[in-house]
């Protein structure tokens, strides 16, 4: 396709003697300057035709649709030089403005491959494939980020330390993100964004053993009280094999909250498959009279997840529907929750506040406190949702205290869940019971009062314990 008024062709802006070599992907010439040169004074369509271009960084601009052929359009990292730290860029350092006015804006990326060498060069945390900064109005469709070294895709505030920068209404949809060997960051790092909307994408082989957090799929790490993410939708996306220690598919935290800055969150119809956590969180203490999350997360399928599948730790506003939760076969795995709320960490107790779960299915759950634990909790509505072969207990409550007293648990609702054994129940599921406590993460014979809580018209299969044996379970009537 030659360049016309309509479509600019970077071949066009390439050695004519390179040609049938990054057609074939044998060239080892840098494309960085013509390609640049084809964004810099092309038209507002550049077309990057089937070949491999060895590139550096480039730097994108307002009005612009950069397309390929698909996968066999590859933009490919030069060499592991501090050059190759951003592939595509819009603002970088200190580029643009606070003001959203001023924001690159209106662009559009699709049918490309991006590769970062990742297997070669091993892993740099800064580096990324897509660096997204004070930018407004962009759409990424059909893009593959492959073999990322820090991050595939970074949505933040520049790239220098307590820069603020502000992006909004971003759309990733029908893209992959394969980190290829596990020794990355995140497929998608969110510092600041609103609207967000993520869409058919799939995350997998994503992870970094070295590392002991912030690593995944996707991961929301605002960096400053005036960092903004809010109005976010997941959906319909698949996140696969992102197992190295303490990596998620997704993970929030809300510890930047301050106000108006970071809140819904929308999780819809997405499936989690052998995720070291599903969904996970990092949060700050909250109260009731504090800003709500707003995390829902609906119609969703987790299966073997190596811990917890959704961690709601310290979250406001929680609701979690229609999921289907799953071990297979049944009660397999070293042992974790399907839903933990409230969370003990850095000497802080983070109750979940205001949380719904209803409409769900658990399905051979080894739990490490319960199918549903709660460590810490207030306003918690647990009703309709169908147990199946739980290996311990459906719904587990901590007894004990933790050191800063500031742990609790009131104000249950538990109506209407369904317990039962599904046909040819294996031993291990002989010892489930609906309710339990625990205390240091281990199933007691405790004695518990539930304050302002009540449980009713729970339909529990014969022979199925309702109270594991030896505890006391007390739930105080609403008041």
């Amino acid at each position: 396709m030659p360049s016309s008024p309509q479509v600019t062709n970077v071949l066009d802006f390439l050695p004519a003697t390179e040609h049938a070599a990054l057609r074939t992907g044998n060239s080892s010439y840098d494309c960085t300057s013509g390609i640049q040169a084809a964004i810099d004074k092309g038209g507002s369509k550049v077309f990057v035709p089937a070949g491999i271009y060895p590139v550096k960084q480039l730097n994108l601009k307002s009005d612009i649709e950069l397309y390929g052929d698909g996968q066999t359009s590859e933009l490919r990292a030069y060499d592991s030089s501090l050059a190759c730290e951003f592939m595509l860029a819009t603002y970088v350092r200190d580029g643009g403005s606070a003001n959203v006015a001023d924001n690159m804006r209106n662009i559009r990326l699709h049918d490309l491959k991006l590769n970062g060498r990742v297997a070669e060069f091993g892993y740099q945390q800064y580096f990324y494939l897509l660096a997204v900064n004070a930018t407004s109005d962009l759409t990424v469709e059909r893009v593959s980020f492959y073999g990322f070294r820090g991050d595939g895709m970074y949505v933040g505030s520049g790239t220098l330390r307590s820069t603020e920068r502000h992006n909004q209404r971003i759309t990733v949809r029908d893209c992959v993100f394969d980190g290829a060997v596990k020794d990355n960051r995140n497929g998608l790092s969110i510092i600041d964004c609103d609207q967000l909307t993520v869409e058919n994408c799939l995350f997998q082989n994503i992870g970094n053993a070295k590392l002991s957090h912030s690593v995944g799929g996707i991961d929301f790490e605002p960096d400053h009280p005036w960092s903004v993410y809010r109005h976010v939708t997941i959906a319909q996306c698949r996140f696969i094999d992102i197992d190295t220690v303490n990596t998620a598919g997704i993970t929030f935290f809300n510890g930047r909250q301050a106000g108006d800055n970071i809140h819904d969150w929308v999780v819809s119809d997405c499936q989690f498959k052998n995720c070291y956590w599903g969904i996970d969180t990092a949060t700050k203490a909250k109260t009731i009279a504090d800003v709500a999350d707003n995390l829902s997360v609906r119609n969703c399928h987790f299966l073997n997840s190596i811990r917890v599948d959704i961690a709601v730790n310290g979250l406001s506003g929680t609701q979690v529907s229609g999921c289907t939760f799953q071990r297979s076969p049944a009660g397999s795995g070293p042992g974790g929750d399907a839903v933990r709320l409230g969370s003990f960490a850095y000497r802080t107790s983070e109750n979940a506040i205001n949380t719904v779960i209803t409409g769900n299915t658990f399905i051979g759950i080894r739990p490490q406190m319960g199918a549903i634990g709660v460590l810490g909790a207030n306003r918690v509505v647990c009703a309709g949702n169908v147990f199946i072969d739980i290996y311990g207990s459906c719904i587990n409550f901590a007894e004990d205290n933790t050191p800063d007293n500031s742990r609790d648990i009131e104000a249950v609702i538990i109506s209407g869940n369904k317990v039962r054994r599904g046909r040819g129940s294996a031993p291990g599921a002989a010892v489930m019971s609906f309710l339990s406590t625990s205390r240091q993460m281990r199933i007691t014979r405790g004695n518990l009062v539930v304050k302002h809580s009540i449980e009713y018209a729970n339909d529990i299969e014969s022979g199925v314990t309702t109270i594991a044996d030896g505890a006391s379970i007390q739930l105080v009537g609403l008041k």
